[in-house]
């Protein structure tokens, strides 16, 4: 696991100098787009990402805080996405140790059981990939995505559906490779999200893991004995072009929603408004990462395809 605790070190290392990409807490951000007729709210989504939780450091009881919190705003979310990295780690743990995380995340899901919940799939909730100390040799039934499919009742690992006036698009960017795993979205789901787009006017909002684009990628990315910038494929999704001429072809999706860095900003490109949404855990529950507290977004998405959105953090300290 030496590309996590490299990431972990780069976000750590780089957080301060991308506190300026911040949203100061209470503010309220408009959509990139302004569209004729006074818009109406039709749906509230609330956006938690990287939960990381485990029996360790009060991470439950984090968890749970973090979805009550959610659940008590006013108005209520109608829906609630997560965006991966659900327990604090399947890549590289044993049966036995995954499963008690999955169990802790159930209990924590099963509190909150009448808001409808989509899941996107993370690293870390992929089981055995660092088939050594995992102790698997990837004959096991739940290995890799299985176990996350099965978790949450899906046949496969990407799906969309409708909702309030909204299309929505859950996709599964975490692929593995020779140094671990990159940001890809795969020829299938290429295939797929063209026809899908194509078969929708809807307004649409994306959902993966990894961000499709970023500008948190670039934090502690440039080598100063080369003069290079760096990002790699286990911050950023690799084939983002091929994405992006996709988005541009149809012209529906309004917004792309991802988690992983566990820091927080906004990219606004070609009609699309990129949001990385920080962490439910923060530091992995040790307290913020940088100047970013754990915390949570909020959109309110308007019936013209505009949106607004409120990033809470809601007061957690580490133990």
């Amino acid at each position: 696991m030496a590309n996590l605790v490299s990431r972990r070190g780069i976000l750590a290392g780089g957080a301060a100098a991308a506190a300026s990409l911040a949203f100061p807490r209470g503010l309220v951000a408009a959509g990139s787009e302004l569209l004729s007729g006074a818009p109406r709210r039709s749906l509230r989504v609330a956006h938690l990402t990287d939960f990381h939780i485990q029996p360790e450091d009060r991470a439950t009881e984090g968890s749970h805080a973090a979805l009550a919190h959610a659940m008590n705003l006013k108005p209520k979310p109608d829906l609630v996405l997560t965006g991966g990295d659900h327990i604090m780690d399947a890549f590289a743990q044993t049966e036995a140790r995954t499963r008690l995380q999955w169990d802790l995340f159930d209990k924590v899901r099963k509190d909150h059981p009448k808001t409808p919940l989509h899941a996107t799939l993370g690293n870390h909730d992929v089981w055995g990939w660092n088939k050594k100390d995992s102790l698997t040799d990837g004959s096991e039934r739940l290995w890799g995505k299985k176990w996350f499919a099965d978790f949450f009742g899906a046949p496969r690992t990407y799906h969309s559906f409708d909702q309030g006036g909204w299309h929505f698009v859950v996709l599964d960017n975490v692929f593995l490779t020779p140094d671990g795993y990159n940001g890809i979205v795969d020829d299938e789901q290429m295939e797929w999200l063209s026809g899908d787009l194509a078969a929708t006017k809807r307004p649409t909002l994306i959902l993966s893991h990894i961000p499709l684009l970023s500008v948190t990628a670039l934090v502690g990315g440039y080598d100063s004995k080369t003069g290079e910038w760096n990002v790699g494929g286990n911050v950023m999704t690799k084939n983002f072009d091929a994405l992006r001429k996709l988005f541009l072809k149809y012209g529906n999706v309004k917004v792309a929603l991802s988690g992983h860095t566990h820091q927080i900003d906004r990219v606004d490109f070609e009609g699309v408004t990129y949001l990385c949404g920080g962490a439910v855990s923060g530091k992995w529950w040790a307290g913020p990462i940088g100047k970013f507290n754990p915390g949570y977004r909020v959109l309110d998405l308007n019936d013209n395809g505009t949106f607004s959105e409120k990033f809470y953090d809601w007061g957690w300290k580490p133990a």
